[in-house]
């Protein structure tokens, strides 16, 4: 079954956030898969040929093989399953999104009514809770510079560049607190890493965290 197959319909929750590249990308990339083993969530692998899928990463593909311009494109999606609360189908994202910056993305299915045809389960209200305790154990292993959840986004709208990518409006270090402070987002919730920035100024609910980071109440569940 191809990644698409894994995960139709819709909407999407997204767990997404960003981190730094600052060497190899093939190495990066398996560094990432690795630590899925760390996440006290139970994160299991369904495709077989992972090793082919991060060498694919690293050689990259052009987005438009009829122009010789065209940029790279390094990418995967590998399909999982997440165990909150339930086990959940899930697809790993992971794209080079400028020459020093990774997006990393969890897609769910995020309806509240379940799709037996595609063998999706949705998420009940009592279940978000779960999805939030995963962002947090995500940022636990990783230490990323900013991560979220929100439905149909990913971190990449916090830096309000609007260009498709890769492009070097979303290097690491353009993103900035202010936007996600300062103007709406889609976002639920949000975790900044203070050693980049510290906050002083917060309108919104948060909590500090462990390793630097903060918690941002920035939203609600509404799916």
């Amino acid at each position: 079954m191809e990644w698409s197959q894994w995960l139709q319909g819709g909407p999407f929750l997204e767990v997404s956030f960003l981190l730094e590249l600052k060497e190899d990308k093939t190495k990066t990339i398996q560094e990432i898969i690795n630590k899925l083993s760390r996440v006290t969530n139970k994160v299991e692998i369904v495709d077989k040929n992972v090793d082919e899928i991060i060498d694919f990463f690293g050689r990259g593909h052009p987005y438009d093989e009829e122009d010789l311009k065209s940029s790279n494109l390094h990418s995967l999606r590998l399909r999982l399953y997440v165990y909150l609360s339930r086990k959940r189908k899930a697809i790993l994202q992971i794209e080079m999104v400028s020459t020093n910056a990774l997006m990393v993305n969890f897609w769910f299915y995020g309806d509240k009514f379940d799709e037996p045809e595609w063998d999706q389960i949705g998420i009940k209200n009592e279940e978000f809770g779960g999805f939030l305790s995963f962002l947090k154990e995500l940022y636990s292993v990783y230490e990323f510079k900013i991560g979220g959840i929100a439905i149909e986004e990913d971190v990449l709208e916090l830096f309000r560049c609007g260009e498709s990518y890769p492009n070097d409006c979303y290097r690491y270090e353009n993103l900035s607190p202010d936007s996600f402070l300062k103007e709406p987002s889609h976002f639920i919730y949000i975790i900044w890493k203070e050693n980049h920035k510290k906050l002083s100024h917060i309108s919104y609910n948060h909590k500090r965290l462990d390793k630097e980071g903060i918690l941002i109440k920035t939203g609600s569940f509404n799916v």
